[in-house]
């Protein structure tokens, strides 16, 4: 099991495998916003404070580059969990 915290919140514990980081998130009612669920409007970035997520797909490396994010930046509808993590929602 893989602990997901979301800075300014509570935390809880995820199966990795279970689906995006977004999906499981919003199963666990951790407050991540989103907007397409595909990638292309950026809303559901976050930035990886703590921990790690799996890589990024080459997809997802080219919409945050089309975005403009930083390092540790991730869509939360890309992202998969790969074990412990604490984010920051960037558009609350």
């Amino acid at each position: 099991m893989s602990k997901i915290t979301v800075i300014s919140t509570t935390e809880t514990k995820v199966a990795e495998g279970d689906g995006s980081l977004l999906e499981v998130c919003y199963d666990h009612d951790l407050p991540i916003p989103f907007g397409c669920q595909s990638g292309k409007c950026g809303i559901c970035t976050v930035k990886v404070v703590d921990g790690s997520l799996a890589e990024a797909s080459r997809s997802e490396e080219a919409i945050l580059e089309a975005f403009d994010c930083g390092e540790g930046v991730r869509l939360a509808c890309q992202a998969h969990v790969a074990g412990d993590v604490v984010l920051e929602p960037i558009n609350e």
